[in-house]
């Protein structure tokens, strides 16, 4: 490689980064999606929810919410401004991946190459209701910090790796428990790689045991404090789905192919298998494929995946990591191919990323926005309905001037917004929820309908009330 390419391409790597964060960051980016259950979370990181409550996706121990914390410590206030800090969370594990591959422009196409050739990845990554985008982010980290703790040059080094490895294991995991498998997969393939002495090993399995006992702490906190408070753990089932193992594989395998995973697997195993790779290489194309393949014993296994059909969002993280380890074992078959010319290969690759980022309408929300700020006019109050429609509102008013509450039949996130339905409280309901004499029950609480003209809006027309009798706690 030209000297001269060593000492640019930091720098082009830098700048082509910022050009996709800024083409990616607009908006909501290049899927602009946003529903009730992207506005859940965003509601907690406005401050709604408090205590052990806010430690994982409410009601349900989807996934953790870390980032959604950071944001409420940032004082961040809209989808936008977490879409923002998303996609500056996403470019952050160019940096690990730069140390990794000894190259910053093979981490940037490798990055972000799959946002842009895969729709499924585009699609889950970047909505706020899934843990995909910082699970990634996290495991990036982790990995980096791995091989740092197997083949530093001096003891503090290796020991400050370690401990690196252990908070970035804990945030990966803290997201996504299934990141342990992942992890442990991944760190045995670098202790091979740097044929690393039992010390090394057992320091880096000392981290994944800290990441995995801060997780069942987070969880049993949870569980606890969700029991004492409103009489329920919250716990997403993972059953064993005995009687269906063998004949999962094919529905799992069939949503891979579909969310476009499938051929980029084969396309990096291959690669990977090429004859006259370098053995560094080989080893971080494999550990590619690995943080891919490791989700999918468990979506084969668990139960709760074949109750939910398989769906496509389950897939959408191997199928990043797929991506990845296709482009990565391309971009190098290419540069290999070209010789002295490696540098054009990989300038040109990051020209073409750049340019094909597509960015996301200006203010995708304009409409949704204005519903919100119909319904929080007239002053602050409870907002009722449908879980579909209650949530996004809430999230795009002021924060605190509408209070989403489920209505009976609907799933409530937030079990704690039944106390706002005291005496006196002003409540928004969807008008043909009342009976004809104007009353409304919902949750044991009575209200009465005010003369107010209904107001128009998504999931109305809405009528206001006042409540007389107060609702009954959820237990």
């Amino acid at each position: 490689m030209p000297p001269s390419w060593a000492r640019l391409e930091p720098w082009a790597a830098a700048l082509a980064l910022a050009g996709c964060a800024l083409r990616l960051g607009r908006g909501l980016g290049p899927a602009p999606f946003y529903n009730s259950d992207c506005a859940v979370p965003v509601l907690l990181m406005q401050g709604m929810g408090e205590g052990a409550f806010t430690f994982y996706y409410p009601r349900q121990d989807r996934f953790g919410m870390w980032p959604f914390l950071l944001g409420r410590a940032l004082h961040l206030q809209t989808p936008e401004a977490y879409h923002v800090l998303a996609v500056l969370g996403l470019c952050s594990a160019a940096v690990p991946l730069s140390a990794i591959f000894g190259s910053p422009a093979l981490a940037v196409l490798t990055l972000l190459l799959p946002v842009v050739l895969g729709h499924s990845v585009a699609w889950n990554f970047l909505p706020a209701g899934q843990p995909y985008l910082w699970q990634v982010v996290a495991l990036c980290w982790a990995w980096w910090a791995c091989r740092a703790a197997l083949t530093g040059t001096s003891r503090g080094t290796r020991a400050g790796a370690v401990l690196g490895f252990a908070v970035a294991a804990t945030l990966a995991v803290w997201m996504n428990t299934a990141s342990l498998a992942a992890l442990l997969a991944v760190s045995l393939l670098e202790v091979l790689r740097a044929r690393a002495r039992p010390r090394a090993a057992l320091g880096v399995l000392t981290g994944l045991g800290v990441a995995g006992g801060v997780d069942a702490a987070l969880h049993n906190r949870h569980g606890a404090y969700c029991l004492r408070t409103f009489g329920a753990r919250f716990v997403t089932p993972l059953r064993i789905d005995h009687g269906h193992l063998l004949s999962n594989v094919g529905p799992v395998l069939a949503s891979l192919r579909n969310e476009g995973g499938l051929w980029p697997m084969l396309v990096g195993v291959l690669t990977a298998a090429l004859p006259g790779r370098p053995r560094g290489e080989r080893f971080d194309q494999l550990a590619l494929l690995v943080f891919g393949v490791s989700v999918l014993p468990g979506l084969i296994v668990i139960r709760y995946f074949r109750d939910n059909e398989f769906a496509g969002r389950y897939l959408s993280l191997p199928t990043f990591w797929a991506l990845a380890a296709a482009v990565h074992g391309l971009v190098l078959l290419a540069c290999g191919i070209a010789g002295a010319r490696r540098a054009l290969v990989l300038g040109l690759g990051l020209v073409a990323l750049v340019i094909a980022v597509p960015s996301s309408p200006a203010d995708p929300l304009a409409g949704p926005r204005a519903d919100a700020a119909r319904l929080a006019a007239a002053g602050p109050a409870v907002l009722l309905a449908d879980y579909l429609d209650v949530y996004v509102p809430a999230s795009l008013a002021p924060p605190g001037a509408l209070v989403p509450v489920g209505a009976e039949g609907s799933l409530n996130r937030y079990p704690g917004t039944l106390a706002e339905l005291r005496p006196g409280r002003s409540v928004l309901a969807p008008c043909v929820l009342d009976r004809p004499d104007g009353m409304l029950l919902q949750h044991g609480a009575l209200m009465r309908r005010t003369p107010e003209t209904p107001i128009t809006a998504a999931g109305g027309p809405w009528c206001r009330h006042t409540v007389e009798h107060a609702a009954r706690p959820e237990r």
